[in-house]
């Protein structure tokens, strides 16, 4: 019993709890958790923003082919659609249009039409968009 209670008197002094030592450890651990959590808000907001670019660039492109289907094959030229212009929806946005008679055709009347909308924004928002059609004349 003695031995019991001198035991008991020597523990007695010392308090439970955390020590400064497993303090930090524990805020440096939940530190390195918080650092991994915020990242993958910015790589979220990143491809959130590409996804949105994209999409209104695809929206444009398919804009574009679809004016020059409405002018009609005889109507496609360089004066009424510009080989380039600025495209306004997106950041540093610009679209490329290029018609050329369709290769390998036995048609002549066939044109080979390519519209590449490209845009800036920064790392993981810049991007590319190309659509590709033919027009024809149905006569």
């Amino acid at each position: 019993m003695k031995r019991r209670a001198s035991n008991l008197i020597s523990r007695g002094g010392k308090r439970g709890g955390l020590s400064l030592i497993e303090l930090m450890v524990t805020l440096v651990l939940l530190s390195i958790g918080l650092v991994g959590v915020s990242s993958m808000f910015v790589v979220g907001f990143r491809t959130q923003r590409h996804a949105h670019f994209a999409s209104v660039g695809a929206d444009v492109a398919s804009r574009k082919i679809e004016a020059m289907k409405a002018a009609g094959y005889n109507s496609i030229d360089s004066a009424l659609f510009p080989g380039t212009e600025a495209v306004s929806e997106l950041p540093s946005g610009q679209a490329s249009i290029s018609f050329e008679p369709y290769p390998d055709s036995e048609s002549s009347n066939q044109y080979l039409v390519n519209v590449i909308v490209v845009w800036g924004g920064g790392t993981g928002i810049g991007g590319r968009v190309a659509l590709s059609t033919v027009i024809s004349s149905h006569s």
